[in-house]
Formats: structure tokens, C-alpha cells, sequence
């Protein structure tokens, strides 16, 4: 198993050099397109047709307890209507979400392996299966969340036990979201700790790198040119560190001892089948 630094350093490498910076923007800003485009043409349609869901509810409910002014409480017929477009709005999200976290976790398993073929084809292949792909969402979400109820820990270990889910979708578009599930707890054995240290390095250099920006904003007045310069220069920097961590957790998965041992045993099957053919042999 590489270690943190060496995954860190790989995947900077892949998100830095060669064509997969300009890949990966191109897949995140396309499925980021559509989910939003979903999503605000649903909105659109509840505010046309006075749809209201019981997430609306609850915003206004809150905002109406703050201000200290009574909230109505809707009719039979209103909480029907209610129910059916939140379940309708919660369906799509897991949908679109799903389809979204299946691409991206595609062309950044691509970028960590160096394969170019299909990147483009593979990245939108959740289209082809949204169902599939909004039952895995919602299992691995439920799962996390059921373990979160027992405390934080038992959650954050969940978390990390069922990391792998979307990376062994896209490897297994046929497998079930109960054996990614089982999968993804087996291949984590012994290793969720180092996943966590992974993300803790990121969940740092982000913090330093906002800490720094507020002290620059706050504390070290610029003038507004130079303002505007660290700006322009603080946004490239954040889509790259986001692309680093989801490169570097493409890198790890790659890493995980079953996955070498499964690309050893493919090589070895076939150099087998090569050499036991007289006519695959060549002189």
C-alpha cells in the first residue's frame, strides 16, 4: 500500500501535468450543467404551480419561530400535495446526484489508472442507469446515517467503511448497491484510518489556505487592485485543490492492496492464456 505522500504527490502530478486537468473540468462543469439545470427547472415549475414541499415548509416554519409570528398549519389536501412533491424532489435529487458522482468518480478512476480510452463516453454512462444509481446513493446514505445516530464515531467509521461504494460502481456498473456495499467494507479493512489522514491533510491545507485569505481581507488591507488580484488568483487555486482531492482519492482506491492483487492475478491470466496458445505466440 503506497503511503499518503506518495498518493499525494502522484495525484498532484495527474491534476498538474498532461491533458487530465482540462478532462476533469470539462466532465465537472458539463454534469454540473445539467444537475442545475434539473433543479431550477423544477423549481421554476413549483413556483409557476404553487407546488410547495415540506422542505418549504420547514424554512418558513423556522423563519416564522425566529420572527415570533404563528405559522399555519396546512390542510389535509396541502400536506397530500406536500408529500408527493417532496418525494418527487427528493427522487431527482438522488437521481441527478448519483449520475453526477458516477461521472466524476469515472474520468478521476481514469486519471489515476492513465486510461484514455472512452474517458469521455464512460464519464456520462450514469445516464444509462439513474435508477440504479439513485438506490446506491440512497443506501449509502441511509447506512451512514443510521450508524451516525449511535454518536459521531460509529458514523465517521461508517463513512470510510463504504468510501469505495461509487468507485467499484463504476468499475461493476452491474453489480447491486448491497454488494458495493460489502465490497467496499471488505477492501477498507485496515485501511480506513489512512483514508481519514488523507482527507485530513486537505481539510487543513484548506483551512490555512482560507485562514490566509482572511487575514489578508481583514487584517492586511490591500488596495482594491490587488484585492481583486488575490481574487482572481484564490479561485484557480480552489478548483485545483478540488480536483487534487478527488484525483487523490481515485489513487487510493487504485492502491488498496485487493485492487493489486486483483490487477495482479488479471496479468497473470492473461500471460497464461497468451502462452497457451500456440497461435497467440510470436517468433
Amino acid at each position: 500500500m503506497k503511503t499518503n505522500s506518495e498518493i499525494l504527490a502522484e495525484s498532484l502530478k495527474r491534476v498538474l501535468t498532461g491533458k487530465w486537468f482540462g478532462r476533469i473540468l470539462i466532465i465537472s462543469i458539463l454534469l454540473g450543467a445539467v444537475s442545475n439545470l434539473v433543479n431550477r427547472l423544477i423549481a421554476e415549475l413549483f413556483v409557476k404551480y404553487e407546488i410547495q414541499t415540506w422542505f418549504d415548509y420547514l424554512r418558513v416554519k423556522i423563519q416564522a419561530l425566529m420572527e415570533g409570528v404563528d405559522c399555519a398549519v396546512p390542510s389535509m389536501a396541502v400536506a397530500n400535495q406536500m408529500n408527493g412533491a417532496t418525494v418527487f424532489q427528493v427522487f431527482i435529487t438522488l437521481v441527478f446526484s448519483g449520475i453526477t458522482l458516477f461521472g466524476m468518480t469515472a474520468i478521476t478512476l481514469k486519471s489515476a489508472k492513465q486510461e484514455d480510452r472512452n474517458w469521455f463516453r464512460d464519464s456520462f454512462a450514469g445516464f444509462a442507469r439513474p435508477l440504479g444509481l439513485a438506490w446506491l446513493g440512497f443506501a449509502l446514505m441511509f447506512v451512514v446515517t443510521f450508524w451516525s445516530l449511535f454518536l459521531i464515531i460509529p458514523g465517521v467509521i461508517a463513512t470510510y467503511r463504504y468510501s469505495q461504494c461509487w468507485n467499484l460502481k463504476v468499475e461493476h456498473p452491474d453489480w447491486l448497491a448491497s454488494r458495493c456495499l460489502s465490497e467496499s467494507g471488505r477492501i477498507m479493512m485496515g485501511h480506513k484510518f489512512q483514508r481519514f489522514t488523507l482527507d485530513m491533510t486537505f481539510v487543513l491545507g484548506f483551512l490555512m489556505f482560507m485562514l490566509a485569505f482572511v487575514i489578508l481581507e481583514r487584517f492586511m488591507p490591500l488596495p482594491d487592485f490587488l484585492s481583486t488580484l488575490v481574487e482572481i488568483v484564490a479561485w484557480p487555486l480552489l478548483l485545483i485543490l478540488g480536483m487534487w482531492i478527488a484525483v487523490a482519492r481515485a489513487v487510493f482506491y487504485k492502491a488498496l492492496p485487493a485492487n493489486q492483487d486483483a490487477d495482479a492475478q488479471t496479468s497473470s491470466a492473461k500471460i497464461e492464456s497468451q502462452t497457451s496458445d500456440p497461435l497467440s505466440v510470436s517468433l
